[in-house]
């Protein structure tokens, strides 16, 4: 079982990596966010079949991130900001006073190696 201060360090580490991942998405920084990345990473969307979402999982870091960067630029989050998610430290975009979606991650030795992007409003609903 982990211990107290295993726990913290593992919640200090999410915390980092997301507050350096939101201002590279904030930047449209290419660079700053494949760096982030791991080069095996999957991007996974949730629309419900209500919202446009990308159909099958996108793999590869710089394809995430390429894909982050085209996605940032076209929807415009007037705010993004952190919430917990079940339990653990998630991003939350919003866009004209309402949340956009809620996006988590898996991180694997400092490095996303999933990212989950629910954009689906059913469940944005309870948000």
């Amino acid at each position: 079982m982990a211990d107290a201060d295993d726990v913290t360090h593992a919640h200090v580490n999410r915390a980092s990596v997301l507050a350096v991942f939101r201002a590279a998405y904030e930047a449209g920084d290419l660079a700053g966010l494949v760096r982030l990345l791991h080069p095996d990473a999957v991007y996974v969307t949730d629309g419900g079949g209500k919202v446009l979402a990308a159909r099958k999982l996108i793999h590869g870091g710089e394809r995430v991130a390429e894909v982050m960067v085209r996605t940032g630029r076209q929807w415009h989050p007037d705010r993004i900001d952190f919430a917990e998610v079940g339990g653990e430290l998630a991003l939350m975009f919003s866009r004209e006073g309402r949340v956009h979606s809620v996006d988590t991650v898996q991180i694997t030795d400092g490095l996303i190696t999933a990212y989950r992007r629910v954009i689906n409003p059913d469940k944005l609903v309870r948000v």
